[in-house]
């Protein structure tokens, strides 16, 4: 636990306490990032803690959470894909897309 906080850290929660096993902020504070060093306990256990934008980072991943961490990559990308090809009365707004980031691919005009 010492050398964790001589590390930086703002808060260390010790699994073999009860705080730690509730998985609670002793501050209520929210984290943009967890490091997770415990077996057996999912990531996705830790949201409550985590600001919107916060991440989880496993040290001790099983193979179920990196099929997980796989799935969501693939299932739930927020990027939407501009088709390769594409008619000229279109090649704008694809390039805006493009451009603006909300949009990931290569364009190719017809």
């Amino acid at each position: 636990m010492d050398l964790v906080r001589s590390l930086g850290a703002d808060e260390v929660l010790d699994y073999k306490t009860p705080e730690g096993v509730a998985l609670k902020s002793p501050s209520g504070r929210k984290y943009d990032v967890i490091i997770h060093c415990a077996h057996n306990i999912p990531w996705s256990t830790f949201s409550a803690n985590l600001t919107p934008k916060g991440k989880v980072v496993d040290t001790t991943p099983g193979f179920g959470t990196l099929m997980s961490v796989a799935a969501k990559k693939i299932s739930c990308s927020k990027k939407q894909l501009i088709p390769l090809f594409t008619s000229p009365n279109k090649a704008e707004d694809a390039w805006a897309k493009s451009i603006d980031g909300h949009a990931t691919g290569k364009i190719l005009v017809e």
